[in-house]
């Protein structure tokens, strides 16, 4: 009887399958999961998170997962075909969905990248106010534990831990602001993406190009935000390390304002608390020359 008992203590825990359709939401998973959950990436850092659809060969990877956690907010507008493909036992958890929305605002942007980032439309990309991110680290740890109860202690345990770093991040960021005088606080980047940022952290935020490689200005909008740049006095814009850096280039050339070195716009990167302190150290670097 011993020899068996010690034979089951032996064996691995059963792993909980889910799958993440962004690769900040991976990162989290992991940190709230550990050890206790095997994650399918459905979309790997380095995908572009706005084209990317899942196909026929992305479905059937998925066909353990008990939960496909996705962003919500309409960043994957494919989420209702998706889930018209999945088994009985599996859920679509948007992990956004219960996350304060913010809109697109007229007055804070030039131009328009596509769509669904239309003025008036809510602004997707909720995981740059890094408090929003410790709020999704809670409803990643029910989801986990909703869906593997004896593994609920683990999970909240590590959510815990997440939780408090997301914290520390956030004051790590608050402070890292600080240092830039208020009246150099102006983001301009090429995508409408950091409006949850700039909200958050104090910054004005203006947007000047498309995301897409293809994407092209009318003359007379490319004018207006040269002018608006110029009478404003902007030091520095941003280029995207997704977007088209040329059009950008151009602008701040006409307006005379250098170029910052790109900021991740959709999180399509290995580690959530990585990208955040990359993007403020090139943000603070750029506006406090």
């Amino acid at each position: 009887m011993k020899t068996l008992l010690y034979f089951l203590l032996a064996l691995p825990a059963l792993s909980l399958e889910v799958a993440s359709l962004h690769p900040l939401l991976t990162d989290v998973i992991r940190q709230v999961g550990t050890s206790h959950v095997k994650i399918v990436e459905v979309a790997r850092p380095g995908t572009n998170i706005h084209k990317f659809e899942p196909r026929s060969k992305d479905i059937r990877k998925i066909s353990k997962a008990s939960l496909i956690f996705a962003s919500g907010k309409n960043l994957e507008p494919y989420l209702s075909d998706l889930e018209d493909n999945l088994l009985s036992h599996q859920v679509i958890v948007q992990v956004g969905r219960t996350i304060p929305s913010q809109r697109i605002s007229s007055e804070e942007q030039i131009y328009a990248c596509c769509p669904h980032h239309a003025v008036g439309g809510i602004d997707p990309h909720w995981w740059h106010n890094v408090r929003f991110m410790q709020r999704a680290v809670g409803i990643i740890e029910k989801s986990l534990s909703a869906a593997d109860p004896a593994g609920k202690a683990h999970y909240k345990a590590n959510a815990k831990k997440a939780s408090s770093e997301m914290r520390e991040l956030d004051r790590w960021v608050k402070a890292q602001v600080a240092t830039i005088p208020k009246g150099k606080r102006h983001l301009v980047t090429a995508h409408a993406a950091f409006g949850y940022f700039c909200k958050a952290y104090g910054f004005k935020a203006t947007y000047v190009q498309g995301l897409s490689a293809k994407a092209e200005i009318p003359a007379r909008q490319l004018a207006e935000s040269i002018r608006q740049l110029q009478a404003e006095k902007i030091p520095v814009v941003f280029p995207e390390e997704s977007a088209n850096p040329k059009i950008l280039k151009q602008i701040a050339s006409q307006s005379g304002a250098k170029i910052g070195k790109p900021l991740n716009a959709d999180g399509s990167a290995k580690s959530y608390q990585a990208m955040i302190q990359q993007n403020v150290t090139r943000i603070v670097q750029g506006l406090k020359q």
